[in-house]
């Protein structure tokens, strides 16, 4: 019972980890080469302001169910859910020598479903969701972190704030990987574009990798199969943009 309690809130995983294992609730961790992946919705916040609460967490509670599934069906571990974000691991707390690969086949179905998370949302008249997710390997420390009345099972270290900046650099609909992550796949990318950043704290620029799917024995994509014919506009439209500088250095 215990267990199922906690099975709520936490993965079976980690469930497993500090119920079952030796030393598994003493504060500390271990260095773990992991890959990390980070979700986030596009324009939740003021989408949040707009709706009515019950509203708000039926259709956040919603996707999150679908997210989980299929972050759980490639053996990814979700640490934390942050707002509308979601934060899960690969290749931890159960090893695994294919964790970049499944954490990437996890995303690239994770846009796949948001067709269906929006229809669902169509029909009771919540908006549309946008999401982009990143994804880094590399060491961290993982393990409960806190202090002795309030603690958590987490990653912290350069590699998991990393993940966080990739992520931030995505538009809704898009993937993007590290030069770390996408050197560990063996299977085949299909891959959109490539695009050079500059993350704060990071030395040199870094070549993000936008994947669209990956194949082998994964054989998944995220590319939607729209035949709507696109049409000319009967007039041109008149588009303002404005300029924001400084949010990456």
């Amino acid at each position: 019972l215990l267990s199922d309690t906690f099975g709520r809130f936490l993965s079976d995983e980690i469930v497993h980890q500090l119920l079952e294992t030796p030393h598994g609730l003493e504060m500390g961790g271990k260095k773990r080469f992991i890959t990390i992946l980070m979700s986030d919705l596009r324009g939740f916040t003021a989408m949040s302001e707009r709706m009515e609460p019950h509203g708000l967490l039926a259709m956040l509670n919603h996707y999150f169910g679908e997210m989980t599934e299929i972050i759980q069906q490639r053996n990814g571990t979700i640490i934390e859910f942050m707002g509308d974000a979601i934060v899960a691991i690969f290749g931890a707390p159960l090893a695994s020598e294919s964790h970049a690969s499944e954490a990437v086949a996890a995303a690239v179905e994770m846009q796949a479903r948001m067709h269906e998370v929006n229809q669902w949302n169509k029909h009771r008249g919540y908006p549309m969701l946008e999401m982009g997710i990143g994804i880094n390997t590399g060491d961290v420390i993982i393990g409960n972190i806190g202090s002795e009345k309030r603690t958590k099972y987490g990653v912290v270290g350069k590699n998991a704030n990393l993940c966080g900046r990739i992520e931030s650099y995505t538009v809704g609909g898009q993937i993007l990987i590290s030069p770390q992550t996408r050197e560990l796949i063996k299977e085949p990318l299909a891959v959109d574009k490539e695009q050079i950043v500059f993350p704060k704290g990071v030395k040199a620029p870094l070549v993000l990798t936008s994947v669209m799917g990956i194949g082998g024995r994964y054989g998944v994509s995220c590319v939607a199969q729209d035949n709507e014919e696109l049409k000319p506009l009967e007039a041109p439209h008149n588009v303002e943009f404005f300029a924001i500088k400084g949010k990456h250095s």
